[in-house]
């Protein structure tokens, strides 16, 4: 089936096929929708306008519009109501009952449905070219990595010593790479168990780390005449956060049982602030004979005897399966063997509780003879949760590594695991051809949208009524502000000095006078170095120009490469310069500025790095508490450029060279919308339009391109207003 796209502008008729992927049983249909924003004899531009605004009614489950049209086959073109494409039944979840292990649930694919202009779906709408059922991705756990010492070190100096290097090595990591990508919640949890003696040294040194202390054992009794023994609350209150019981060698060593250790687990769970990480695992003889899952329930059976399941779905418990016999012999289980004990544990959780919910839940850990080149198989499987580490935790670079690993994999599973992300289809409407378009703005009074074609030096108006026109400004322009208390009127971040202007025109041919007869000297530009030019920057909220600059020769010469860009904010009530980031991080191509709802947060993005970081934000100081949002994957092309934040607080960033236009989660890092922008390069956006639900984007000439495209957002989403500059 192939979807074409008409889409009428001010001076031409361009036409775009896009071809989803459909089943052979799919009935032969073209869906052909008319943007109606071009010249039109029957139409006014207010009719345009306004038939433009409703020309694909949004639907939640992404029926085309009214104004969609059906091919026949006798090549005749009938009008269509929405309703005459209708939308995929809802399959049919089995219920929890169904099955008695834990398996991934299939569904039948619905039939693909059609996409009009603006309409949206969600890539799981269409099946996969190469199946016919749609697997559901594994619920999202959060890795935790911890570290067993047993009794390692021999002297408080060489516990000292490694502490001091486990605590360098994640704090160094931490503060260069900020969280890795991943929220908080999400990051892999980190515990090391060192003997008993090294516990308060531990604490000490690890505090602010990231790495949690555990102990390896306790006993079952509060107080008393225990010589030898320790209690749960005096771990607790020392600052221990996690406890470790039923390790395979307190049971074979020491003789704990089942039943000694579910008397130990309740009197520890006895104590909201701690976790337990509850030890389970088989023989080398059981396995062998086939008792895996005898052996198993039993033991779960034993240990969680009269606990509640509300600790399991709450985090409190975590189970580590340990194989005895790959315990200290350098033996390792297979990634799949891993997995398959892993399922029997949650099989054997769910038949226990009656409930899948909690077989879900519930972390487990693989431990035996864990390394850094062993870790990321292990972990890539789909049930296991992290990793018990005994002797490659004794090495403070081997244990970090493993945790990169444990990064790596969780990203990937974070990625493999989220809502498949909705797409949108932007339209060109602007044939503009510029050179490099860059930092649109909607002005809420004018009605209006604004953009600069940057190496051009041109600052362009448009209403979508009337034909857009353009001011010369004869000098590079980086980017633009709407100025208060003037219509039409522009801050203007040009290459040599920062211009005010208007852009008001009654020209019979719509272009502007040139730089010397309009725009007027405002401020000197940042800084001075010819090195340099202004960039991407926006008005702030509280109604100052934030600017960033850009390395002129940071793709060759002889500052190629070098990171010699500054982040700057001029003060709308004094007019000076103010650098908002520590002269030390300088960076090559400022981009991504843009602003949460609040003003209390920056977004911003170095694009060579690939990487946008949030900043805490204050317009009486500088920029403070820099975190990671978002790494682009290695299989996304291009790298991020202009950025916008839209009323719910989600980030839009266009992807130079990659042709696309990514709707992000700021907190989680997930991709939850995709625009696709045809051939055309992406360069900036906003949103605007007369309910700020449109999304513009400008576009660079090469290779395809210069133009402004246009989507109209989901049901719902919606941007904020401008903030317009106070001088």
């Amino acid at each position: 089936m192939l979807l074409l796209f008409l889409v009428a502008s001010t001076n031409n008729v361009h036409v775009t096929a896009f071809t989803p992927s459909i089943t052979s049983s799919t009935r032969s249909r073209v869906v052909v929708l008319h943007h109606c924003d071009g010249h039109e004899p029957t139409l006014t531009g207010r009719d345009r306008r306004s038939r433009f605004d409703s020309y694909a009614p949004f639907t939640d489950d992404g029926r085309v519009g009214f104004y969609g049209e059906i091919g026949r086959s006798d090549g005749r073109i009938q009008p269509c109501h929405h309703d005459e494409v209708s939308a995929a039944p809802q399959p049919q979840l089995p219920t929890s009952g169904s099955s008695s292990s834990v398996t991934a649930i299939t569904l039948a694919a619905p039939p693909p449905k059609r996409y009009g202009i603006g309409s949206w779906k969600k890539s799981s709408d269409s099946p996969s070219s190469s199946s016919s059922t749609t697997t559901l991705p594994a619920l999202h756990r959060r890795p935790i990595v911890a570290g067993n010492w047993k009794l390692n070190p021999s002297t408080r100096g060489e516990a000292i010593t490694l502490l001091k290097l486990l605590a360098a090595n994640f704090i160094n990591h931490r503060n260069d790479n900020n969280n890795y990508g991943l929220a908080s919640s999400t990051l892999p949890e980190v515990v090391i168990f060192p003997p008993l003696p090294y516990l308060s040294d531990a604490i000490q040194i690890l505090a602010g780390s990231g790495i949690q202390v555990g102990a390896q054992t306790a006993g079952p009794n509060e107080k008393g005449a225990y010589t030898g023994e320790i209690a749960p609350s005096m771990l607790v209150s020392s600052g221990v956060s996690h406890i470790l019981l039923g390790h395979s060698e307190r049971r074979t060593l020491f003789g704990e049982t089942n039943e000694y250790i579910n008397m130990v687990l309740r009197k520890c769970l006895d104590i909201p602030s701690v976790k337990v990480i509850l030890c389970i695992g088989e023989s080398l003889s059981e396995y062998e004979n086939g008792l895996l899952e005898t052996v198993i329930d039993e033991q779960l059976r034993g240990c969680l005897a009269n606990v509640d399941a509300k600790y399991l779905l709450s985090d409190r418990i975590i189970l580590a399966y340990e194989p005895v016999w790959a315990i200290g012999t350098g033996l390792t289980a297979t990634p799949s063997q891993a997995q398959y004990a892993h399922e029997v544990i949650r099989a054997s959780l769910a038949k226990y509780y009656g409930s899948e919910e909690v077989a879900s839940a519930v972390r487990i850990q693989y431990g035996g003879s864990v390394t850094p080149e062993s870790m990321e198989a292990l972990m890539s499987e789909r049930d296991v949760d992290g990793a018990l580490v005994g002797g490659a935790s004794l090495n403070a670079d081997s244990f970090t590594r493993i945790f990169d690993v444990a990064v790596l994999v969780a990203n990937k599973k974070k990625q493999a695991t989220a809502p498949l992300p909705r797409e949108l289809v932007a339209m060109e409407v602007l044939p503009t051809k510029n050179a490099l378009g860059e930092s649109p703005i909607w002005s809420d009074r004018d009605q209006a949208l604004y953009w600069v074609s940057a190496t051009e030096g041109e600052v362009w108006r448009w209403n979508l009524i009337d034909p857009p026109y353009r001011r010369v400004m004869n000098t590079a322009v980086g980017c633009i502000g709407l100025r208060s208390r003037i219509d039409h009127a522009l801050v203007i971040a040009a290459e040599s000095a920062i211009l005010t202007t208007t852009m008001a025109s009654s020209a019979a041919n719509g272009i502007l006078s040139d730089f010397a007869s309009g725009p007027r000297f405002l401020a000197h530009r940042p800084d001075h170095m010819s090195t340099t030019r202004p960039n991407d920057g926006r008005v702030d909220r509280y109604g100052n120009f934030v600017v960033g600059m850009y390395n002129q020769y940071h793709r060759a010469g002889a500052t190629e490469g070098a990171n010699n860009a500054g982040l700057y904010r001029l003060n709308a009530r004094t007019l000076r310069w103010e650098m908002i980031l520590d002269e030390t991080y300088k960076f090559r191509v400022s981009n991504c500025i843009c602003f949460s709802g609040d003003g209390t947060k920056m977004y911003f993005g170095d694009t060579p790095t690939r990487k946008v970081y949030v900043f805490d934000y204050s317009p009486d100081g500088p920029l403070r508490n820099r975190r990671l949002v978002w790494t682009m994957p290695p299989s996304m092309s291009g790298a991020p450029d202009g950025a916008q934040v839209d009323a719910g607080g989600k980030l839009w960033i266009a992807i130079t060279g990659g042709r696309k236009v990514v709707q992000l989660d700021p907190g989680s890092g997930v991709v939850e919308c995709i625009v696709h922008v045809g051939d055309a390069n992406p360069t900036s956006l906003t949103f605007g339009g007369r309910d700020l639900d449109e999304l513009f984007i400008t576009t660079r000439a090469s290779p395809n391109g210069g133009g402004i495209w246009r989507v109209k957002m989901p049901y719902g989403v919606r941007g904020l207003p401008e903030p317009e500059f106070q001088a």
